[in-house]
């Protein structure tokens, strides 16, 4: 998967630095699943919410031209033959398994492969569990949570994996390489698939999920 970037004509936006013999209009690449994008109120930085392959779905601060370091092709990086020619979920297809022996053998981002990826600011402790949208807060009436991105998720579950429906705050570092802190948003509703996070123009947070309820979030 890519992302990219254009001006308002559909032509590349200036500084996207896509690497040599690339299409102009990319801005990153090699991206599992990205499902959420926001940028940071004050410094503007690209932060992407992915899902992972039943492991490891990651928050990651984008660079123009950078590698997003999936890549699930058979007979690379010590691996063999894999189904479908398509090692994403490999070792035991969709079979249970504990997700740091997956994570191993198929990494969300492949640091070794590529040294110079992307490195995820948070990987929600090396868990899939369907992350979605994300947004920053903003705004003196959030307090303490001004500036913090929430992310939402889908709680998938699989293998044994708690189905974790939630809303985090995440409070990214300033060079959004890693994070600070990860709250549990406490919820005035039931939980539920959160497929979109979105800040209103009252400043509340506005969340959908699947069955196509829409609540308002606003803080007291």
């Amino acid at each position: 998967m890519i992302l990219i970037r254009i001006d308002r004509d559909g032509n590349a936006a200036e500084g996207n630095n896509a690497p040599e013999g690339f299409d102009p209009r990319i801005y990153t690449y090699r991206h599992r699943n990205v499902q959420g994008i926001a940028f940071h109120p004050e410094t503007g930085q690209a932060i992407t919410a992915e899902h992972g392959p039943w492991h490891s779905d990651e928050i990651t601060a984008l660079v123009p031209g950078g590698n997003g370091g999936w890549d699930p092709r058979p007979n690379t990086a010590g691996r063999g033959d894999c189904p479908d020619g398509y090692c994403g979920y490999e070792p035991g297809q969709m079979d249970a398994m504990d997700p740091a022996e997956r994570a191993a053998y198929m990494p969300m981002t492949d640091l070794d492969a590529y040294p110079d990826a992307m490195p995820p600011a948070w990987n929600n402790n090396g868990l899939s569990q369907g992350m979605s949208s994300a947004v920053f807060l903003t705004g003196e009436q959030w307090g303490d949570w001004d500036g913090r991105l929430v992310v939402g998720f889908m709680g998938i579950g699989f293998g044994g994996t708690p189905v974790g429906q939630r809303i985090d705050l995440i409070d990214i570092a300033e060079d959004g390489l890693s994070v600070n802190d990860v709250t549990e948003m406490d919820l005035p509703m039931e939980a539920g698939r959160f497929r979109s996070l979105v800040l209103g123009p009252d400043g509340a947070l506005y969340t959908a999920i699947d069955e196509g309820e829409i609540h308002r979030i606003a803080p007291e």
